[in-house]
């Protein structure tokens, strides 16, 4: 015989078991046991016991979580899954929730998301898979669902506002007149409350127009976006889009996510004390260590890893630049930067690279407001040698060059130091292994580089989502590697 028999009609005598078909080890099995084990009790309770049965949270999360690890994220295209993917009945127990059920539990259990992640995060401490010694801090910009070209400031609203109200006048001058016409051709037979399509239309639209005012009043913003009015532009690889910033605090262990979070500033400033008091909160333990990059270096950032005792690692500025100074290679304008600048604490004064003294010129501290709102209080040194042969290289200003000493200098200082030592130099590079990796897995492997929601609460629920896919891969692996089949089991042990 040269092939196999194939017969489509040919009936089973035994009914198959869609559990036999699903692989070993496969995402689908390791989703299924972990959501079997962790407390949706939060998302239960959101449910009455009156009116209509719900389908179950567990196997809304199965299927979702599963899908996002599949990179489909369209409520759409989940529910097409149902209809006819053998994994998804597995996870299902074959129920169909159409698209508008999927999403709006997406929707609907923002808060609730985040407490999932926690619990698989804590299924991940228990199988030994975070240290909580050494932690990376970063922040990835994921685009909004929202078009670029939407967004619009205060004089395009106004004079769409103004073009809108003169459009509606125009429609409602030209229904009079064919009411009149039809009234002496068809007699006065209307009723009078019928309102045109494209009236409607504008008086809609109109309500927008003044909602995105108010909202751009409230706010204090220059522009705002109709489609998603959280969103911000953000800088990405070079290009601006509407984004939200996406947070994560990574263990550097196995590259677990502890701590995430989405905000819709394009800055990573204050971001330091709310992920690791959550960590601290969440799993009553503190890291070690923390490392991250410049942009989350801020003076209150600072002094709370001092007060935690935490070994912080965050430079003042880029690699390369720190790099070149190590290297010294650095240009001649870097040279009479601050940190060149050496401080005598025994007669209060700061000594440039070219030996001159810089006294301090104010007697008593000094405060003033950073563009980000942080209060800031300071002494402020100048040099009084108006004839150095550098000073081009140095100031700009007619009053010589100005220091300013921050109130935690020391702090700052002892970061510095810290950072251009071999071993803190060492130290501080393996930030890059630790949670780059988990931003390149969520956005290329998982291929999570758009959000689905709107809004920033949704989008924020929407990324725990992929921090719990990242995790659970994480689990999938150690798994495989440890030939474990029974997760429940394992767990009971632990």
């Amino acid at each position: 015989m040269k092939f196999k028999e194939y017969n489509q009609e040919q009936p089973w005598l035994i009914p198959p078991d869609i559990d036999d078909e699903i692989p070993p080890h496969d995402i689908c099995r390791v989703i299924n046991d972990i959501v079997d084990v962790i407390d949706v009790s939060s998302i239960e309770m959101k449910y009455a016991e009156e009116g209509n049965t719900a389908y179950h949270p567990r196997m809304m999360l199965k299927t979702l979580y599963y899908s996002y690890s599949q990179k489909i994220f369209s409520s759409r295209k989940i529910a097409q899954e149902h209809e006819r993917n053998i994994f998804y009945w597995y996870l299902s127990g074959k129920q169909r929730p159409d698209f508008r059920t999927i999403n709006l539990f997406r929707s609907k259990h923002v808060s609730e998301l985040k407490q999932m992640f926690i619990e698989i995060t804590k299924i991940c401490i228990r199988l030994g898979l975070v240290g909580f010694s050494t932690v990376a801090l970063d922040g990835t910009k994921i685009h909004a669902n929202a078009s670029r070209d939407k967004f619009r400031d205060a004089a395009w609203l106004a004079n769409e506002l103004s073009a809108m109200s003169m459009g509606i006048d125009t429609v409602f001058e030209e229904a009079d007149k064919i009411d009149r016409e039809e009234d002496n051709h068809f007699g006065k037979d209307l009723r009078g409350d019928e309102i045109p399509e494209d009236v409607a239309d504008r008086n809609t639209r109109r309500r927008k127009i003044e909602e995105l005012q108010k909202q751009l009043k409230e706010k204090e913003l220059k522009r705002i976006n109709e489609t998603d009015t959280e969103a911000k532009i953000m800088k990405s690889r070079g290009s601006f889009l509407p984004a939200y910033n996406c947070q994560a605090l990574v263990d550097g262990k196995n590259q677990i996510i502890l701590s995430a979070d989405v905000t819709d500033s394009p800055n990573d400033w204050y971001q330091v004390k709310p992920r690791v008091e959550e960590v601290k909160e969440e799993f009553s333990r503190k890291p070690e260590v923390l490392l991250a990059d410049t942009g989350y270096r801020d003076g209150a950032s600072l002094d709370y890893l001092y007060d935690e005792d935490i070994d912080g690692y965050i430079p003042a500025k880029m690699p390369k630049k720190i790099q070149s100074e190590k290297n010294n290679t650095f240009q001649n304008t870097t040279k009479y930067k601050k940190d060149q600048f050496k401080y005598k604490e025994e007669t209060d004064v700061y000594v440039c690279p070219e030996g001159h003294e810089l006294k301090r010129a104010s007697s008593k501290l000094m405060t003033e407001t950073r563009k980000i709102g942080e209060p800031v209080r300071y002494h402020m040194y100048q040099c009084s040698n108006k004839h150095c042969g550098k000073s081009g290289l140095c100031h700009s200003g007619n009053r010589g060059k100005i220091i300013k000493r921050f109130e935690n200098q020391d702090i700052r200082d002892e970061m510095a130091r810290k950072i251009r030592s071999e071993a803190g130099w060492a130290k501080y590079c393996t930030r890059m292994k630790i949670v780059e990796p988990v931003f390149g897995n969520i956005k290329y492997n998982m291929g999570f580089c758009r959000f689905s929601l709107r809004g920033l609460a949704k989008t924020r629920g929407e990324f725990f989502i992929a921090a719990c896919i990242h995790n659970i891969t994480k689990i999938k692996n150690h798994l495989i590697e440890n030939n474990i089949t029974d997760l429940k089991t394992v767990l009971e042990l632990v």
